[in-house]
């Protein structure tokens, strides 16, 4: 069998994490080529994927028309993902993309379109979808245990520390990375159409910048620092590239995205839900809390705990574990799904479709926030060509 050739555009923390589990100890795949703007990442790229003579381009166009490349790895800045896929889709490579797909509408019906004229396999890194604490509360529900969904809670507030970081990343302007819901919670819209069956067709939301300001910077020295001496909200910067190179205040630097945001939703089939999400938190939740006909789930990844009830006198409540932290403990998995396409041809478990879909429904939940109004999604579901 030949080797299966992998072209990583964007080599930061990210992507070489997920690329390096994908190759380490199989010889059938390997990384052969690399495009970054920062050496540092070229070089944390060739020591995670253990792969020194990678040829390294300069234009990402060169990359994806390297003859040993078969699978490009787009883990670009999310304003770049649409040129980079287009580019691989239209040299005919198979893509693995970190989510989310695209930080417009317009950009994702484009992606959609070029698909479906490709015979060729795309996988997006929504990496949750891998984890077992999903996969068995979606089997939960396709056995009936909660009946019907009615409605439904789910939310991701971060650590302080983890909102600090993304406050002085690049990810804090929405030209760069999309608004903070479609860069962080599109996961999370993700595993909401999956597990409802459904898409939202209405929305409203409220949401803001009311903590990381710079009249709260002093909030920073009431907390002590850790063992170490780094201060609080700061604990992040080593992990990104570009925090390390810029090292910012969270509270004082420039910035356009939100810091909390509270969603309101109804679902084509009709099911109701809201959503929450926050920056700066001492307990870190990703929950969801779901009500059906004949029963409830209720569940946290991050605890990896998941409880269920029948509705009744006194049925019991059933407890389960599954493992647990903000991946679940996905990331290997994700790792063998990727190498099993790579390898064998195998359809990928959550597609480019799939990433249209939870883009647009955070382009929804965006357009009403931004404009204060009730927003009809179904206007949006036409523009790609997608029936809720």
């Amino acid at each position: 069998m030949s080797t299966v050739g992998i072209g990583l555009i964007g080599c930061g923390n990210r992507l070489t994490e997920v690329m390096a589990r994908v190759v380490q100890g199989h010889e059938g795949v390997r990384v052969t080529a690399l495009c970054d703007v920062s050496d540092d990442a070229l070089d944390l790229a060739r020591r995670r994927c253990e792969c020194p003579d990678a040829v390294v381009h300069q234009d990402y166009r060169d990359l994806i028309n390297d003859p040993s490349v078969d699978w490009v790895a787009v883990g670009s800045w999310n304003c770049f993902h649409k040129e980079h896929i287009l580019a691989a889709l239209e040299a005919e490579k198979h893509v693995f993309s970190e989510k989310p797909l695209t930080i417009n509408i317009e950009d994702c019906a484009l992606l959609k379109k070029a698909i479906e004229e490709k015979k060729l396999l795309f996988s997006m890194g929504f990496i949750l979808r891998y984890a077992e604490f999903y996969r068995r509360v979606k089997a939960l529900i396709e056995d009936g245990v909660i009946g019907e969904i009615v409605s439904f809670e789910f939310n991701e507030t971060l650590d302080f520390n983890h909102g600090g970081y993304i406050m002085q990343d690049w990810r804090r302007f929405r030209e760069n990375a999309g608004t903070h819901l479609l860069e962080k919670c599109s996961h999370d819209f993700d595993l909401a159409n999956w597990l409802t069956g459904s898409l939202p067709v209405r929305t409203a939301s409220f949401g803001g910048l009311s903590f990381f300001t710079p009249e709260n910077a002093g909030l920073i020295n009431e907390i002590e620092p850790t063992e170490d001496g780094v201060p609080a909200y700061q604990t992040w910067q080593q992990m990104g590239i570009y925090t390390r190179a810029n090292r910012l205040n969270p509270f004082t630097t420039e910035k356009n995205i939100i810091d909390n945001q509270v969603v309101i939703l109804e679902y084509a089939n009709g099911v109701r839900a809201t959503f929450h999400t926050n920056l700066n938190t001492a307990i870190p939740e990703r929950r969801f809390y779901l009500c059906g006909t004949k029963g409830t789930i209720r569940g946290d990844v991050m605890a990896g705990h998941i409880e269920y009830r029948r509705i009744g006198f006194d049925p019991g409540t059933v407890h389960e574990k599954t493992a647990s932290g903000g991946h679940g403990g996905a990331d290997g998995i994700l790792a063998d799904g990727i190498r099993d396409s790579m390898l064998n041809g195998t359809v990928p478990v959550v597609g480019l479709e799939d990433g249209v879909k939870s883009a647009v429904a955070c382009f929804g939940v965006d357009k009403a926030m931004d404009s204060g109004q009730v927003v009809d999604l179904r206007p949006m579901w036409d523009l790609v060509d997608i029936q809720p």
